[in-house]
């Protein structure tokens, strides 16, 4: 299949323009400057997440948190979005919460006032949401079928990219100062500022344009330049014919979606595998990585640099994931990396119970949470529910199950957040024990009910669950 310049302009413009600073936004208040910040400002000696009191921890987690409440409001808001501004509309507009955010994080030290982060959180949060729920949509519908898989992955590829920047920009010989910290978490406007520049020169999605809104003239002249020929017949009449199939439906509100019997277990699939890709562990791990590597002995000075580890990791597998997803397919992947992260999560519980008897377990501790990025990032848990979520809708319903999934998503990433400090103060070593039933679960439903969708056009994905929402 060939992969034509606009067509790789548009998917790294996206990305980097919007789900790279999700990733960016878990990862930076990771960092010890503003840790440090938020404990100062609240009169807190310490600056250890694990030593703080309840009060002051519920106001870290909640500073944390903040963002995935956003999140919630950004994802549920994406239907709205696309219906009113198409899919690269809904992404320009978007960026001014990001730039607003970027301004309040930059100037909120020298205002010495924690509101002001809390709010840029906030606003990042929707706009994160957005971007979750919009991009993987447009990407969708301007990929060749060959390879939407592939470019799928890159999405989460760029939060991967996001966390391990992050990271690197959070070291103490770059951002990590307490003088340079309000940079480190303004940085996030750069991207917004990169895209706003580029984005409007790039096509809207042909399938937005000839179904959404019956223009075949400008679909073909954007099929025209992503495919870099002019033979795009093939792909005009296949969407001609879902616009023909779909003619009497107007787009679908989240409700009657919610409704509708003929995309039932659609739905059910996309809710269940968001709330696992939450709820299996992997943002615990990043929302409190220092935190692990504390408890695994890991000296605190070499924490960050761990972590840098970790991110690299990370993103290395992910790109692993860009080459297998149209070549394994989606449900082998995604089974495989519940199955492979359910393994570790015990494996991370007997190392975590035993750094203390043996001097070289905490080695192991490590070994496990990358050994589970492996399995979430190189073998599909983290990109095939976004690719799932895009493919398995037509395009009247499409925006509103994307609305939902990525709603399910930030809710329980929401919860997670805000209940695992608790989790891990409570039940120890033992917390992975509950993501390893979430994974074990998952494995479970992936195999049974999830059909391959790999090569496959939106009207015949969505053929193949005509049997079953009869049931």
């Amino acid at each position: 299949q060939k992969v034509t310049f606009p067509l790789v302009l548009a998917v790294i413009v996206t990305v980097m323009g919007s789900t790279f600073q999700y990733g960016y936004n878990i990862a930076v208040v990771n960092a010890p400057a503003p840790v440090n910040y938020l404990t100062e400002i609240n009169q807190v000696a310490v600056v250890e997440v694990t030593t703080l009191s309840d009060s002051d921890l519920i106001l870290w987690s909640f500073t944390v948190s903040i963002y995935t409440v956003g999140g919630m409001i950004g994802s549920f808001s994406t239907g709205f979005f696309v219906k009113k501004f198409g899919r690269k509309g809904a992404l320009l507009v978007s960026n001014s919460l990001s730039i607003v955010g970027a301004i309040l994080m930059g100037t909120s030290k020298a205002a010495n006032s924690l509101e002001m982060i809390i709010i840029a959180r906030f606003l990042l949060g929707i706009f994160a949401g957005l971007a979750t729920g919009v991009v993987p949509l447009y990407l969708g519908e301007i990929s060749p079928k060959a390879i939407r898989g592939a470019l799928g992955v890159i999405s989460q590829l760029s939060i991967t990219i996001g966390i391990l920047t992050a990271q690197l920009l959070s070291l103490k010989e770059v951002l990590g100062t307490a003088e340079l910290w309000p940079i480190l978490l303004a940085f996030t406007g750069v991207p917004s500022a990169m895209q706003l520049c580029v984005l409007p020169f790039l096509p809207e999605s042909p399938r937005c344009l000839l179904i959404d809104r019956d223009r075949e003239d400008l679909a073909r002249k954007a099929l025209i330049k992503f495919r870099g020929t002019s033979d795009v017949a093939v792909e005009i009449r296949e969407m001609r014919h879902e616009a023909e199939a779909q003619a009497s439906t107007d787009q679908l509100s989240v409700l009657e979606v919610l409704k509708d019997q003929s995309v039932r277990w659609q739905i059910i699939s996309i809710a269940f595998i968001q709330f696992t890709q939450q709820m299996c562990g992997i943002n615990a791990i990043f929302f409190y990585l220092n935190t692990i590597f504390e408890a695994a002995g890991v000296a605190g000075d070499t924490q960050n640099y761990a972590s840098v580890g970790v991110g690299t990791v990370n993103v290395f597998m992910t790109v692993i994931s860009v080459l297998l997803m149209d070549r394994l397919g989606r449900k082998i992947l995604l089974a495989g990396g519940y199955a492979i992260a359910g393994v570790f999560c015990i494996v991370m519980t007997i190392s975590l119970n035993l750094q203390d008897q043996i001097s070289w377990i905490s080695n192991l501790s490590i070994a496990s949470v990358i050994g589970f990025i492996i399995g979430f990032a190189n073998q599909g848990v983290c990109p095939v529910p976004w690719i799932l979520t895009a493919e398995l809708f037509r395009q009247s319903s499409r925006p509103a199950a994307s609305s939902i999934g990525c709603g399910v998503n930030w809710t329980f990433n929401f919860a997670l957040a805000l209940v695992f400090p608790f989790m891990q103060k409570g039940m120890g070593p033992y917390v992975f024990l509950f993501f390893l039933c979430i994974c074990a679960i998952a494995t479970a439903y992936v195999v049974i009910i999830i059909p391959e969708t790999k090569g496959k056009t939106f009207q015949e994905i969505n053929n193949m669950f005509r049997h079953t929402n009869t049931l």
